[in-house]
């Protein structure tokens, strides 16, 4: 039976040298719920997430994304067809067009949506042949909506969603 727990973080530790950048971190998110991250600059959230997505090693404590150690790299494809990430920053091919985008990133998954779906989803009809570079501020964060959904996650992180 599946847990219903997508996210659990108990007593998570991270530190640079001297630098403690994550103290003893908890909590729990489960599978439907929208969870945010909140506190100052350099309060340590980005480590949080990049330790959530496989990226960064803790130093202490357990964490589980879908039923999945983050940490275990033997585990790290998996994990990855388990998550969404929509990123600060657009990190796509100006010269691609939306579509193309979207189906490169739908090529990763192994079970991804529907791209027509999703780029209608984020409300990019009719720009599917734009470039990229020509997108405005806000397309663009729509493009990076549906990188974010395309591989169908059953997590989906949302890194500074508000820029």
């Amino acid at each position: 039976m599946e847990t219903v727990d997508a996210v659990v973080v108990e007593d998570l530790r991270k530190s640079y040298g001297a630098i403690r950048a994550v103290a003893g971190v908890s909590f729990t998110v489960r599978y439907g719920e929208i969870f945010s991250l909140l506190g100052p600059n350099g309060a340590g959230k980005t480590t949080v997430l990049e330790i959530l997505e496989g990226y960064r090693q803790a130093d202490g404590g357990k964490v589980v994304v879908a039923g999945f150690d983050p940490g275990d790299r033997r585990t790290g494809r998996q994990l990855r067809e388990q998550i969404g990430l929509v990123l600060q920053e657009l990190a796509v091919e100006p010269h691609l067009t939306v579509r193309e985008s979207v189906s490169r990133n739908a090529g990763y998954y192994p079970d991804p949506r529907d791209v027509g779906e999703v780029i209608g989803l984020v409300g990019l009809t009719g720009k599917e042949e734009s470039k990229v570079k020509s997108l405005s501020g806000g397309q663009k964060r729509r493009l990076d909506l549906a990188l974010g959904i395309i591989g169908n996650p059953r997590v989906l992180f949302l890194d500074e969603p508000t820029t």
